[in-house]
């Protein structure tokens, strides 16, 4: 199965202190950002793709998607699929990672686990947290080689 992918430029981040409002008003004043995301999660619609925003491409990028619910009994697992995009992730280009469902899905803490092979970053293993209902715009790696907020770095 070839990963859905969106072409080189589709998802293009903006800085939050550059960003409109919902309303289309400007946004409350912020911290200018002067960092650039090089690794994101983004939204479109129900899809959630990986945007390789790094000069090189990705060699090779394994998913895992997970999460968890609650019930009467207690807490159940859900997921642990595991997705391989066997191709080259192109700079500025997107994989698809997930699809959520905007109705059943608002009762699980869904996250990803992703284990990125590139020639510029070398091997890593991340992990979003859990988010009700899925995740949206997740920076997973700064271009100053910070994680984004709450990203875990794992070994391996």
């Amino acid at each position: 199965m070839k990963p859905e992918t969106r072409e080189p430029g589709y998802f293009v981040w903006v800085a939050p202190h550059n960003r409109v409002g919902r309303f289309g008003g400007a946004m409350p004043p912020r911290t200018p950002e002067l960092r650039t995301p090089w690794l994101w999660l983004a939204r479109d619609g129900q899809e959630l793709f990986l945007v390789n925003n790094t000069p090189a491409a990705l060699r090779e990028v394994t998913i895992w998607v997970g999460g968890s619910f609650t019930h009467d009994d207690g807490a159940a697992s859900v997921g642990d699929n595991q997705t391989r995009a066997t191709g080259p992730v192109p700079s500025l280009a997107a994989v698809k990672v997930d699809e959520y469902d905007d109705f059943y899905d608002l009762d699980y803490l869904l996250g990803v686990s992703l284990s990125i092979d590139s020639e510029q970053l070398g091997l890593l293993h991340l992990e979003t947290p859990l988010k009700k209902g899925g995740l949206d715009e997740t920076i997973l790696l700064w271009n100053s080689g910070e994680l984004g907020k709450n990203i875990k770095r794992l070994a391996g």
